[in-house]
C-alpha cells in the first residue's frame, strides 16, 4: 500500500506526499499503525533513499486542535536487525485443512514491531497492509 491509499492520515497525507517530492523521494510502499488508546499514527514509508519513519499526534492535549507531524530518514544502510518471520498453525481433520499465521516485521533500529494476521482481510493488520512495506524494506537494507 502507497500513502494515498491509507484512510487514516486525514490532513498529514498530503504533506507526507509533499515532502516526499522534495525530497526527490520514489515511495515504494507504506504502512500506517493507529494506537487506538490516544489516536497517535506511526508511518513508515520505504523510498528508494532510504526509510522514512514519522510519528503523527495532537501538539498539545486537545486532539481537536493543531497535530505535529515529526519524520526522521534512515538511510537503508542504518537500519539494524530487519527481519521478516512467520508462525502458521496448521490442523487437519479429516479432509479439510485449516491454516492461520501471523507475519512479524521487526528492526531493532530504528524499533519496529509490526504484525500481520492471515485471518484479517483489510486495514492495518492485514497481510495486504503490511507485505509491501516488509518486501520493500527487506530488498533495500543491507
Amino acid at each position: 500500500m502507497k500513502i494515498g491509499e491509507w484512510d487514516s492520515l486525514g490532513r498529514a497525507r498530503s504533506i507526507l506526499q509533499h515532502q516526499l517530492g522534495e525530497l526527490a523521494a520514489a515511495e515504494i510502499a507504506a504502512h500506517v499503525t493507529l494506537n487506538a488508546d490516544n489516536g497517535r499514527l506511526r508511518i513508515l514509508v520505504a523510498t528508494d533513499i532510504g526509510l522514512l519513519d514519522y510519528h503523527y499526534q495532537p501538539a498539545g492535549a486537545d486532539p481537536e486542535g493543531p497535530w505535529s507531524l515529526r519524520g526522521e530518514l534512515h538511510r537503508w544502510a542504518s537500519v539494524k536487525g530487519l527481519r521478516l518471520q512467520t508462525d502458521a498453525q496448521v490442523e487437519e481433520q479429516d479432509d479439510t485443512v485449516d491454516a492461520r499465521w501471523i507475519w512479524r516485521l521487526i528492526a531493532e533500529d530504528p524499533k519496529i514491531e509490526l504484525t500481520a494476521e492471515s485471518t484479517t482481510a483489510s486495514g492495518e493488520h492485514s497481510p495486504w497492509a503490511l507485505l509491501p512495506l516488509a518486501t520493500a524494506c527487506m530488498q533495500h537494507a543491507h
